[in-house]
């Protein structure tokens, strides 16, 4: 009788530590002491009796999570909230019945939550992308198992795709070089059609992935989505251009140009590169072709769109170089032939004809292109040169018009650019 009485006072005796110690804790964490009661939390659980004690269990999902919002342990506060979020859940596993969070309505997911997305933004702010990613992962992990769990807020919904957070948790992937674990969160996006402006660089970021790991199939499903859903976008057009150019298949290189430009004809992108694809195949072809004077024609009507469309000056250098090279190459051909008889004087005649000819269409874009750089209030060495190109290409065309005074004009202007 006395020995059953003995063990009996024991079991007693030890129930009433483990309340006592339990309500010190659950004391500590009112009073937001949260260090004292980690130690505390660790040293109980750390017993054998104790470590399936699913209260215990709880309060150490409380008392991480607190700590995790103290400054002074900012460097550990993901790893704090890992734990707090691993605690809540043991715990769970241990009381079939969730007595502690269903009597706080599983609000310490809430603020689980909240604290990795707010733990997301900062470390992004601080440019630790990695440690950015990490949290707006774990963000994306603790909403998903809510909706699993079915646990409802007053203070937020959860929807099985947080648009904003997973646009965060695939940028921060990519920034800490994340490649391919970015491209999945870019994936449930773009999958669920997901538009908006600050959407859009998604699909052609993921063009330009599959671009890279040759996979047609996905690159093609991305293009399309993108196309339907930002239709005005040129990117979606200059891909497949590129593709086309990649393969130098000219003929269907220009109908896919000239099919844009039927539905689009003030496209400057469309335009200049269309010339600009007709000029560079001019250049390193014989200038006796066949094709090259219908191609000449058709390189200044596009000229000419991209220049009615064109903010800056681009179109306009083009159009002063194809035709300066064509004015020069007929009167290098007129200084070349030689000969007296009437044939020869006539064929020199009328080549240097033409050239002139040129140059007078050539002048008015040139002195154009004159005038944009001495508007600019600088001009960048880049600027400078083909100023002062276009300047040169002015000078030579009025001298062989035998103006001396618009020759010496440009060629004054021209030294002076030196000195700019």
């Amino acid at each position: 009788m006395k020995r059953f009485f003995l063990m009996a006072f024991l079991v007693f005796s030890s129930l009433m530590m483990r309340a006592q110690s339990l309500d010190d804790i659950k004391e500590m964490i009112n009073k937001s002491q949260f260090t004292e009661a980690r130690t505390a939390i660790d040293k109980f659980l750390s017993s054998s009796r104790n470590s399936n004690d699913a209260e215990a269990w709880y309060y150490k999902g409380r008392i991480y999570n607190g700590l995790s919002g103290n400054s002074a342990v900012a460097d550990s506060a993901y790893s704090l909230k890992m734990q707090a979020y691993d605690a809540f859940r043991k715990n769970q596993s241990l009381d079939s019945k969730d007595l502690w969070l269903k009597l706080e309505a599983y609000g310490s997911y809430l603020d689980l939550y909240a604290g990795f997305y707010d733990l997301g933004a900062k470390q992004f702010n601080a440019k630790n992308f990695e440690g950015a990613y990490n949290a707006f992962k774990k963000a994306i992990d603790v909403k998903d198992y809510c909706l699993a769990k079915k646990y409802t807020y007053e203070q937020i919904t959860f929807y099985p795709l947080d648009t904003a957070l997973t646009l965060n948790t695939a940028i921060s992937a990519t920034q800490a070089n994340k490649i391919d674990e970015g491209v999945t969160y870019y994936r449930k996006l773009a999958d669920a059609n997901v538009a908006g402006k600050d959407y859009e660089s998604i699909y052609e970021y993921l063009v330009e992935y599959y671009s890279k790991k040759n996979d047609k199939v996905n690159m093609d499903l991305m293009l399309e989505k993108g196309k339907k859903l930002y239709p005005d976008n040129a990117y979606w057009t200059n891909i497949q251009l590129k593709e086309l150019a990649d393969k130098k298949d000219t003929v269907a290189l220009y109908a896919k140009y000239d099919e844009m430009l039927a539905k689009n004809p003030k496209n400057f992108d469309l335009a200049y590169g269309y010339a600009a694809e007709i000029y560079n195949s001019i250049l390193k072809r014989d200038s006796r072709d066949a094709d090259v004077l219908v191609k000449s024609e058709k390189l200044q009507e596009l000229l000419k769109m991209a220049i009615a469309a064109d903010t800056g000056i681009d179109a306009t250098l083009l159009m002063v170089n194809h035709l300066f090279n064509k004015a020069a190459d007929l009167l290098n051909a007129s200084n070349l032939t030689k000969g007296n008889k009437p044939e020869d004087v006539k064929k020199k005649n009328e080549l240097k004809a033409q050239s002139i000819q040129l140059m007078d269409k050539t002048i008015p874009y040139a002195e154009a292109a004159v005038k944009y750089y001495e508007g600019l209030p600088k001009l960048t060495p880049f600027n400078k040169a083909n100023y002062k190109i276009m300047l040169s290409h002015l000078a030579e065309m009025y001298g062989v018009k035998n103006d001396a005074k618009k020759a010496a004009e440009y060629n004054a202007k021209d030294k002076a650019a030196d000195k700019m």
